[in-house]
């Protein structure tokens, strides 16, 4: 199983980087104007397109360290999951005009890798959660 769980953390990196490509392109097009269509949704999108981008950061950057110092990580890595949920029934529920007509290489990347990195984070969080409670 501990391939298994290597592969997801792999899985997980490269949605990662994928999303962080993605918010550098969408920046570099002149931010969330450019993957907007109403002037409406223009400053939701914008905030939401940031946000979601540091928070991913800062908790991929808080797994790292915890993983380096062997510390327990099933906590974080559930925190993760309910986000990346929330965020994902959120998008396609509330936002699906908004977000999901992307043009652009980086988020079709990112399009396609979120299921792929949802079922991937939600395996390392039981297998965290599972390998940290039988061993205190």
């Amino acid at each position: 199983m501990r391939n298994a769980y290597n592969i997801a953390e792999l899985i997980v990196g490269v949605f990662c980087a994928c999303v962080f490509l993605h918010t550098f392109t969408v920046v570099e097009m002149g931010g969330a104007e450019a993957i907007t269509s109403s002037a409406d949704a223009y400053q939701m999108a914008q905030d939401l397109v940031y946000y979601r981008a540091a928070f991913t950061g800062g908790l991929l950057g808080l797994y790292i360290f915890f993983r380096f110092k062997k510390r327990p990580v099933a906590k974080i890595l559930i925190i993760v999951v309910l986000i990346s949920w929330v965020a994902f029934v959120e998008d396609y529920l509330a936002l699906d005009n908004i977000f999901f007509v992307s043009e652009s290489l980086t988020g079709k990347a990112t399009q396609i890798l979120r299921p792929v990195y949802l079922v991937a984070i939600v395996y390392m969080a039981v297998e965290a959660y599972s390998r940290e409670s039988h061993h205190g």
